[in-house]
């Protein structure tokens, strides 16, 4: 139900169709599968972020 929810959200903020979004979480999730969501020191954000609460 939150996927469908994120799925949405950010279908109504880019204004693109929900299998729009698809691609690009799919496009996400393969450039970290590269990457391996690791911070390489080039100034950018990593991919995800950890809060402990």
């Amino acid at each position: 139900m939150e996927l469908e929810a994120a799925r949405e959200i950010l279908a109504e903020v880019f204004g693109v169709r929900l299998s729009e979004v698809d691609e690009m979480i799919r496009s996400r999730f393969q450039a970290g599968e590269n990457d391996k969501l690791c911070h390489k020191g080039d100034g950018q954000w990593p991919q995800e972020l950890w809060v402990q609460g």
